[in-house]
């Protein structure tokens, strides 16, 4: 529990903190108005007691308090007969206000409701930023489902073209095959998005299995048909490929850097698409084409909705791409230089370790 801070201005505050002691509660203690703001800068605190009295101007240090971010609720103990100042304190803003003599059980009863009052406010506040990131999630969320769909809807589309203009029987089983694994790939997005909903009612996991990352970079691959992009992917596998991996959100970020590198490359440029698992503990995953990208926008390219000058992209690629590596406790470097062309590479653990996971709404629009 999130200890309750009170400041208590008074000539002699000890008697005040006596009265208010209880569990979860820490005092500042200030016997001038100086004192006061300054010990409520350090710290701000939820509630503010202010007994007026020779050295302390209540309605000053009241309106000063209520000048500061965050400002707490304040409550000013007047002495007898002050009913105009007590006026005038409703006036500027005082949440409670008392005249001598004070009853010390009225007293510490107003300043429970008031704490009390405190605590339905943060726990409201953080609800309300609570529900603000979810409307933020849901609306990236809908905007990366969006982009990952473009790429194997193209692929079927690209499909059907060939089946109607060519009689080829092994074409048309090629084309048919390819069809029907961009479909699956498009399935497996829209159940990835089902899986958030459960996940985040159950609190669920993302599920890895052992994979073999050279038949999923073939698949990958084997997606970019359409005549713009026929044999401008070049793919090579070198050593064991095996790794525990979320199959679905992995190979969404491998067709993202494909995709990205076909279409912000030099036009008609080749990209290679290398898939490297020559080391014992870790595989590489490199993607290079001519294309060069600005340093200002290359430092940032993994930020949701970042995008170079002149791109028609959504700016979510990379992003993507840099939430899967997270999730698999890999990471995510990207160089461009004019003249050398641009390298994104992915180092991915071969072996899952015990909490790399995240759950799925860590890792928005895998699948």
């Amino acid at each position: 529990m999130t200890p309750q801070r009170i400041l208590l201005v008074s000539a002699h505050p000890q008697p005040l903190a006596d009265l208010l002691a209880g569990a979860g509660r820490e005092f500042v203690r200030a016997t001038a108005t100086d004192a006061a703001l300054a010990g409520h800068a350090a710290a701000p605190c939820a509630l503010a007691l202010i007994e007026e009295g020779a050295a302390i101007d209540g309605l000053a240090l009241l309106r000063s308090l209520r000048a500061c971010e965050p400002a707490p609720l304040c409550v000013l103990l007047l002495p007898a007969g002050a009913v105009a100042r007590e006026l005038e304190a409703w006036h500027a803003g005082v949440d409670d206000c008392l005249l001598a003599p004070i009853d010390p059980r009225l007293l510490a009863c107003r300043i429970d409701r008031l704490l009390d009052a405190c605590t339905a406010r943060r726990r409201l506040e953080a609800r309300c930023a609570e529900l603000e990131e979810a409307l933020r999630n849901a609306e990236l969320l809908g905007a990366v489902l969006g982009h990952d769909l473009r790429n194997p809807l193209a692929a079927i589309a690209t499909g059907a073209e060939l089946l109607l203009r060519g009689p080829d029987a092994e074409g048309v089983r090629r084309t048919a095959e390819r069809m029907r694994t961009s479909a699956q790939r498009m399935a497996g997005m829209i159940e990835r998005l089902l899986e958030l909903a459960r996940m985040r009612a159950e609190a669920g996991r993302t599920r890895f299995e052992r994979v073999d990352l050279g038949a999923l970079a073939q698949r990958i691959a084997d997606e970019f048909v359409r005549p713009e992009h026929a044999g401008r992917v070049e793919l090579r596998r070198s050593g064991a490929l095996d790794v525990d991996a979320d199959a679905g959100a992995l190979g969404q970020a491998l067709s993202n850097l494909v995709g990205n590198a076909l279409k912000h490359g030099d036009a008609g440029c080749r990209v290679v698409l290398e898939v490297d698992g020559r080391a014992a503990d870790t595989l590489r995953i490199v993607v290079r084409n001519p294309g060069h990208v600005a340093d200002a926008v290359a430092a940032r390219v993994a930020e949701a909705f970042v995008r170079r000058e002149g791109s028609q992209g959504v700016g979510l690629g990379l992003y993507i791409v840099n939430r899967v590596v997270a999730l698999h406790g890999g990471r995510l470097s990207l160089e461009s230089a004019a003249g050398a062309g641009t390298t994104a590479t992915l180092v991915l653990p071969r072996r899952r370790e015990a909490g790399v996971s995240e759950s799925s709404d860590k890792a928005l629009g895998t699948g």
